[in-house]
């Protein structure tokens, strides 16, 4: 049990540290080009491909997210 808790503590550590160099580096993200190419392969899968699947839940999320963002919206208005 000991060994885990190590472990789990040191993973801990490595993400805190390249969480920090990223930042300090200015990149808080992947470039806009590798999501780019990655939404061009999700759309040559096939419909019915788990990662696709995902992908375009994750999207309809994020439209339909938008879309209550904006009635919220006009309704303060």
């Amino acid at each position: 049990m000991n060994k885990r808790i190590l472990i789990a503590g040191a993973a801990c550590c490595a993400l805190a540290a390249a969480v920090t160099a990223a930042k300090k580096a200015g990149q808080t993200g992947p470039k806009p080009e590798v999501w780019d190419k990655m939404r061009a392969k999700m759309e040559e899968m096939p419909e019915d491909f788990p990662p696709r699947v995902m992908y375009d839940n994750i999207e309809a999320t994020k439209a339909n997210t938008d879309k209550i963002l904006n009635l919220l919206e006009q309704a303060e208005d």
